[in-house]
């Protein structure tokens, strides 16, 4: 007899098949990691200054040589609190994420939007995906670069950014 159990483990589904007492697992599609970064951020007409964000990429844990896959960011403004009331879908936005190890050049996780904003809460912005082929074998790593927020129309305001090390958030093992 087949049993199937399912565990919600954040935006991921882990399945355990079990069959006449011999377990199965399915690996975990996704890994999450977040990280902080304060960055210097120039502007046309927003706020400029230094900013700190958190930032959480999600990729999938392992891949195969030659696979494209889709990574996923979020990003949450720490400091300073946001002063305004804003709609939800008022800024889009989009994560440079830097590429290492196993692979190099650049990941953009773009279509970003911002969920409804109340004075004195965070600045959030959520939805942004990106993609990438993994040319060879080993780790990738995926380290967050920079930020860019526009209003919805497109137009731009803000661009953040360090010179200094960049956190890796997610690592990819590609066989």
């Amino acid at each position: 007899m087949l049993k199937v159990l399912r565990k919600k483990i954040g935006k991921t589904v882990a399945v355990v098949a079990v069959a006449a007492g011999v377990g199965v697992f399915a690996p975990a599609v996704a890994e999450a990691g977040t990280v902080s970064v304060t960055w210097g951020c120039g502007s046309i007409g927003g706020p400029s200054g230094t900013k700190t964000f958190e930032i959480t990429v999600t990729a999938p844990a392992t891949a195969t040589v030659g696979q494209t896959v889709t990574v996923q960011a979020d990003l949450k403004q720490v400091a300073p609190a946001w002063g305004s009331t804003e709609p939800a879908g008022k800024y889009t936005g989009s994560i440079v994420l830097a590429l290492g190890g196993a692979a190099s050049g650049r990941a953009d996780a773009t279509g970003m939007t911002n969920p409804a904003i109340q004075p004195g809460t965070p600045f959030r912005m959520t939805g942004g995906t990106g993609q990438v082929t993994l040319p060879t074998a080993g780790q990738v790593t995926l380290a967050t670069s920079s930020y860019i927020l526009y209003y919805s129309t497109g137009t731009f305001i803000m661009s953040c950014g360090g010179s200094g090390a960049k956190p890796v958030a997610a690592t990819i093992q590609v066989s």
